[in-house]
């Protein structure tokens, strides 16, 4: 097990070069009253394919869900996984309903202003795609028209769309694949590895990519003000990479080999 491996280490990488700390004191904030309480609250996402999803008996599992696990196990505590939904995420963690969220959490200079990232784990790419129903060719083609999406900063910093068009934010991709079946939208906002999975899933609507909008990092998500939590969770991502633990969660939930991640 991770814990027994790797807790210790962890912990004791996270309590050094504490301002004050002379002796192996606790630490304070929530990452002490974790350590307290034996239980880390979790929040997750389980309309996030292969981030966060429900097994066949009903079981979370998927990247960001096995990412959270992970760190409860290196603190030697008990996971609480709160599902949450998309929008519910960033509110419940900076309302402290959380302690921590493994949720697909983009890091934007507008959510750095609600809440604290740790260092990022994982990157992630958006586009704009269409189906076979709507054959657009270029992005000027979608004034007057809507565009779903999960959440609007999914867009990028200027994705180039043009004055008429449409935004309209749905609770999960497979509404916007039926919303585009049902003439209802003509594009959606999306991640490349979301985009991927309904296009084996969805043979028959024919996805294809628009144009690509946005890189973004993403990471785990804390409470502003929670210094030893946020030294703990870096420290977590930094052995993590070490150690191949992120890279195997990513080939086995995602594909493929993991890319190397820009620091904040």
């Amino acid at each position: 097990m991770l814990f027994g491996r790797r807790a210790l280490p962890l912990l004791s990488c996270a309590v050094a070069g504490m301002p004050g700390l002379a002796t192996a004191a606790l630490p304070g904030g929530a990452l002490g009253r974790i350590l307290a309480s034996g239980r880390i609250r979790i929040g997750v996402w389980l309309d996030g394919g292969p981030y966060g999803f429900r097994q066949a008996d009903g079981s979370p599992a998927g990247f960001e869900v096995e990412v959270g696990r992970d760190i409860a196990r290196s603190l030697g505590v008990e996971a609480e996984l709160v599902p949450l939904a998309f929008s519910q995420r960033f509110p419940m963690v900076a309302g402290g309903g959380v302690d921590i969220a493994c949720a697909l959490m983009l890091v934007t200079p507008q959510r750095l202003r609600e809440v604290d990232f740790a260092a990022p784990h994982g990157e992630f790419t958006t586009i704009l795609a269409t189906t076979r129903q709507h054959p657009m060719t270029g992005l000027h083609e979608l004034s007057g028209r809507r565009i779903v999406m999960l959440s609007n900063e999914m867009l990028g910093n200027d994705p180039g769309l043009p004055p008429g068009a449409e935004t309209q934010l749905i609770p999960n991709d497979e509404q916007a694949v039926a919303m585009l079946r049902a003439g209802e939208a003509a594009a959606m906002v999306l991640g490349l590895t979301t985009f991927r999975r309904l296009a084996l899933a969805h043979p028959e609507e024919e996805l294809r990519i628009l144009a690509p909008l946005g890189e973004f990092r993403y990471a785990v998500a804390l409470r502003r003000g929670e210094p030893d939590l946020r030294r703990f969770l870096d420290t977590w991502v930094l052995l993590r990479e070490e150690d191949g633990t992120l890279a195997s969660l990513h080939e086995g939930f995602l594909g493929g080999p993991r890319p190397v991640i820009a620091r904040l």
